[in-house]
């Protein structure tokens, strides 16, 4: 996998991409969401009056349908407690599609050189759009920066270049009234978007935490196969198992020059097989047959162990 360059215009998705591998899955794959049976326990609550449900539904749809995320983040802040669990999951998820949706044209909108200037002026590193806001005078960013963050969405730079992503924590807050699959997923999904596993081509996590985040993926896989938000989470732990096996360009699993695995993701495997019982997962048993096998090879990434990755980890 090479590094392309890219203009300004169209860096913040593919960077988006290259932070997060799928973090933000396309609308197709987001779509469909009435159909799909819900994961876990979604009993009708008693105290839910169907008459005042559909109220609240139908004003919040109304909402969204006319893009007004702030206000469609308000209203269901302060209404949810009036659906079912299963309502809840389906306005939360119609929620995340909205604002993934919606991602685009706030990229666009960010990503004006002018903007970019303003920003660029008072931006400090880890910095928030609120942040940002407290130190620009710039009445029109700032106005444009709050609707941003009142819209579901989070600061990110990449070669500097700053740009919007979704904040799943913003989805996260609803979990209490959600089905159990898509609170796992929210949570799964505001790790990923709190902090980034890759950036600028580098892995930005400790292998380690690149590992339990991999099985955190697996177990939602495994546990809640019907759940609408599965595609996704399955092609997030796939994009997991290439950075485990393979690493990224400018953090590669084997040094370039020696093809000698990295000495801190060998330590952090070992650590990661020792204290976990391998049998319990496929991907920890792959990880482990890996590391076995790269033992007999001196640490090195040989035709055997390329072999072994290609046949177990294929990159598609």
């Amino acid at each position: 996998m090479k590094t392309i360059p890219l203009r300004p215009k169209s860096f913040a998705l593919a960077a988006l991409a290259a932070l997060t591998f799928t973090l933000q899955a396309g609308p197709a794959a987001a779509a469909g969401t009435e159909s799909a049976q819900p994961q876990g326990s979604f009993n009708q609550t008693a105290a839910v009056n169907s008459t005042s449900a559909d109220k609240v539904i139908n004003q919040y749809e109304a909402l969204l349908k006319q893009g007004k995320l702030p206000k469609a983040f308000s209203y269901l802040n302060e209404h949810i407690d009036e659906v079912t669990k299963y309502q809840a999951m389906i306005l939360v998820l119609h929620l995340e599609n909205a604002v993934k949706k919606a991602l685009p044209s706030m990229v666009d909108r960010i990503g004006k050189t002018s903007v970019q200037t303003q920003i660029n002026k008072v931006y400090k590193i880890g910095d928030s759009f609120a942040d940002v806001i407290k130190r620009t005078n710039d009445k029109s960013l700032k106005a444009l920066l709050q609707e941003a963050a009142d819209s579901g969405f989070k600061l990110e730079t990449a070669e500097g270049f700053y740009f919007p992503v979704v904040r799943y924590a913003a989805l996260q807050k609803f979990n209490p009234y959600v089905t159990d699959d898509i609170k796992a997923y929210m949570d799964i999904m505001t790790v990923e978007s709190e902090k980034a596993s890759v950036k600028d081509a580098g892995l930005m996590i400790g292998y380690q935490e690149l590992v339990n985040r991999a099985l955190s993926q697996e177990r939602f896989v495994k546990q809640f196969p019907s759940s609408n938000r599965i595609a996704q989470v399955k092609q997030l732990f796939q994009s997991y198992k290439i950075l485990t096996f393979y690493g990224v360009n400018n953090t590669p699993l084997f040094d370039y020059d020696t093809k000698v695995i990295q000495p801190n993701a060998k330590k952090g495997y070992g650590l990661i097989l020792k204290w976990n019982d391998t049998k319990s997962s496929p991907y920890l048993t792959t990880l482990q047959k890996f590391m076995n096998l790269l033992a007999d090879q001196n640490d090195k990434l040989t035709e055997e162990v390329e072999k072994f990755r290609k046949a177990n980890v294929p990159i598609q």
